[in-house]
């Protein structure tokens, strides 16, 4: 499994907010199709970036994904993120990889 998580910056800005809402997760739906939920952080105290909300998507493999992210729907979140990135941090995360 390979999955990629979103987590949006704390930030009193609500239009921040609104754009997760209305164009990341709903471009992440469209790049999976099907429903994307958002997750509260309740608690991130040993990090020093702290998040207010979280979303993820997963694929079968990093294959799999990469494919996804190279769809329209893909492309389009890339170019999206382009301009916001400094609100969200974005984490992959690959269960596939062998143990060492």
């Amino acid at each position: 499994m390979y999955k990629l998580l979103f987590f949006l910056h704390k930030t009193d800005d609500e239009d921040v907010l609104q754009f997760f809402r209305d164009n990341t997760i709903k471009k992440l739906e469209g790049i999976i199709g099907k429903d994307v939920g958002i997750a509260v952080v309740e608690s991130n105290l040993l990090l020093e970036q702290k998040y207010t909300y979280y979303c993820e998507i997963s694929a079968s493999s990093k294959e799999e994904m990469d494919r996804m992210m190279h769809s329209k729907a893909g492309k389009e979140l890339n170019k999206s993120l382009m301009d916001f990135h400094k609100n969200i941090t974005v984490i992959a995360v690959n269960y596939n990889q062998e143990k060492k």
